[in-house]
């Protein structure tokens, strides 16, 4: 029931969705009050209970309402709970829209956010879960065509449901633009650019972890060790070599793994923007800043911080990050009052710390707090085994861009011969642009070589890749220079050069 000044003014039966209440005019229940916000309770029924969400960005847990109660909204407007109306004198349905055999809210699901090696992964609690591009939202997304406040995720009596928030380019449930929808694990979501998709906890999401050679083996057993303990761990290694996998492997992999997992590069954003990212500001702390942000500390908090390459952070930022390291508080640009923190905390660098703390552009005494552990990602050139697998599943990814295809053994070959200095990320775009042009089902070598030298990488060769191939072609030079589109005595040339 809403009420003005203790006055009934109308009844909303609460079914199997819940209520949105708020200010604005898409809310179920629109309140014309300037007290109240936009979007500011949301009511959800969760077996014979009623539960009563804030929506205000914080994601504090749901709080029943009992029978009878009422709840204060705005500066005149309350919301109360009524009896089933079975038990009312005036009933005109036998049964409690609150009780029956439907299950309650799913909380035992995921949502994995992107596709292939890139997805990322959150883990939905059985509280609402808001999607968007702005400040305010529970999971950020860096995509322009997502709207600041996007669609929300609410726990229902039947299950889990979405819902558009308004979005200018709409929200996608297998492929069908909704305003409210009923969702489960296997929905496919789309937003803007960004893919989303449910899936049971304890599901795979992805594979992102692709594992051919000794070298990554020896790399993800040390993952697996190092994940269960709480330490920083430092993560080095070439541009593109995965070392955001990495990373993704040591949070999925721990025990905090059903916590948020933040991912931010100090080296791509502007100088003047650094501090209020890193640790948030409050509201007119400076020019433009119309809203109270939470730094990425506080948005990790009970998971864990990804800091790509943090060798770009400016030394006063470094001294500052360090306090907070050795204190877990922060304080908001513009604040009086610092703010407990809990994360596990991984960087990454494509630099040499070492050499950096000798040049004096990198703090010694940061060095020692973030690399209490430390993972070296070796660069793909030296390990080609793992060219062929990633490379399949590159084009496995994309399938559903350009429909199933499969590498001809010469264009395989060709891939694993090459040098790779942009490491996985120059392969993943190499396979996507020969998938593109590829008119049938199988990529040829003519695909791969056209999208290698679109690339500028044409003459790239890698020596260890090439023993590869002929390996594969039981030390056969001339069946691997087919495989190769190379003539026999090229071939045979470079290998020579290579024993001299």
């Amino acid at each position: 029931m809403l009420c003005y000044r203790g006055e009934a003014l109308r009844e909303f039966p609460l079914h199997t969705a819940p209520l949105e209440i708020g200010r604005g005019a898409g809310c179920d229940i629109v309140v014309h009050d300037p007290a109240v916000r936009d979007r500011h309770y949301l009511v959800a029924a969760n077996g014979g209970t009623v539960l009563l969400h804030e929506l205000d960005g914080r994601r504090a847990r749901p709080r029943p309402i009992a029978t009878g109660e009422e709840v204060p909204l705005g500066r005149h407007h309350s919301l109360a709970r009524l009896p089933s109306v079975a038990t009312r004198p005036s009933a005109l349905h036998r049964t409690d829209p609150l009780e029956g055999s439907r299950r309650a809210a799913r909380a035992d699901l995921s949502l994995v956010i992107g596709r292939g090696a890139e997805a990322r992964r959150v883990s939905l609690d059985g509280r609402p879960l808001t999607i968007g591009s702005g400040d305010a939202c529970d999971v950020r997304l860096a995509d322009r065509t997502v709207s600041a406040l996007h669609c929300r995720f609410e726990p229902s009596r039947d299950g889990l449901r979405v819902r558009d928030l308004g979005s200018r380019n709409g929200t996608y449930v297998d492929g069908v633009v909704v305003s409210l929808a009923r969702v489960d694990a296997g929905s496919a979501l789309r937003v803007g650019r960004t893919d989303l998709r449910l899936v049971a906890r304890g599901e795979p999401s992805r594979p992102t972890v692709i594992a051919a050679s000794e070298e990554m083996r020896a790399v993800f057993e040390l993952v697996d060790r190092f994940a269960k303990h709480p330490w920083p761990v430092l993560v080095t290694g070439e541009s593109g070599t995965g070392k955001e996998v990495i990373a993704r492997a040591l949070h999925e992999r721990g025990p905090r793994a059903s916590g948020p997992f933040v991912a931010v590069n100090a080296g791509g954003m502007p100088a003047s923007l650094v501090e209020s990212e890193l640790f948030g500001h409050e509201r007119g702390a400076f020019t433009g800043a119309a809203n109270t942000h939470r730094g990425v500390f506080e948005q990790a908090h009970g998971g864990t911080l990804f800091l790509d390459e943090i060798g770009e952070l400016p030394l006063e930022l470094q001294a500052r990050l360090l306090r907070v390291l050795e204190t877990w508080e922060v304080r908001r640009v513009g604040s009086e009052r610092s703010l407990p923190v809990d994360v596990r905390l991984v960087c990454a660098t494509h630099r040499d710390p070492r050499a950096m703390v000798g040049e004096g552009t990198f703090r010694e005494d940061l060095y020692y707090r973030i690399a209490q552990l430390a993972v070296r990602v070796p660069p793909l050139r030296s390990r080609p085994r793992d060219v062929s697998a990633l490379a399949q599943h590159f084009l496995r990814s994309c399938a559903d861009v350009v429909g199933p295809k499969a590498f001809e053994e010469a264009a395989l070959a060709r891939l694993v011969a090459h040098g790779w200095p942009g490491n996985a990320r120059e392969l993943r775009n190499a396979v996507r642009s020969a998938a593109a042009r590829c008119a049938g089902t199988h990529v040829t070598l003519e695909d791969v070589a056209v999208a290698l030298e679109d690339m500028g990488a044409a003459a790239e060769l890698n020596d260890d890749g090439l023993r590869v191939v002929v390996a594969s072609h039981g030390g056969n030079l001339a069946a691997a220079a087919r495989a190769l589109g190379v003539p026999r005595t090229t071939l045979r040339d470079r290998l020579r050069a290579r024993r001299s």
